[in-house]
């Protein structure tokens, strides 16, 4: 798929996505991120034009810098997988923290993200089946 942003948005309108997310939110998420990075061992990303699970990962730790690793609009060499580089806000559909990682040898305390996710403002979560999810879209 051809991901400029025109095609970003058609995708979006085509699927009636419903955005909660605003760039602003994103650096804001993504500062906190970077201030909590040794309490976060694992975070899933699913982009929008992906089908199925996520495998992708958002990379990242307390030597991570606005204006460096990621900007207003995007982020760059911060999501794991194929295609590498540059990521818009608008491309993430959602975010996973996972309570007991992939490698099964490592948990960490959602709750603890979640009350730091939610002292920053107010994102859609959902705490199920022992992952943190907070959602970028809403979908019809």
């Amino acid at each position: 798929m051809k991901r400029d942003s025109n095609t970003l948005d058609k995708l979006i309108t085509a699927n009636r996505f419903v955005p909660l997310m605003s760039n602003t939110k994103w650096v804001k998420l993504l500062h906190l991120l970077v201030e909590n990075a040794t309490l976060i061992s694992e975070c899933r990303v699913k982009l929008i034009w992906e089908q199925g699970a996520a495998e992708r990962r958002l990379v990242f730790d307390e030597n991570t810098s606005y204006r460096f690793d990621y900007y207003d609009t995007a982020m760059e060499a911060m999501v794991t997988g194929t295609p590498r580089g540059w990521y818009e806000y608008k491309e993430i559909e959602w975010l996973d923290f996972p309570r007991v990682t992939n490698t099964g040898e490592m948990a960490q305390d959602v709750k603890a993200i979640q009350r730091q996710i939610e002292s920053i403002g107010r994102f859609r979560l959902a705490l199920e089946e022992g992952n943190l999810r907070l959602y970028a879209y809403q979908r019809p």
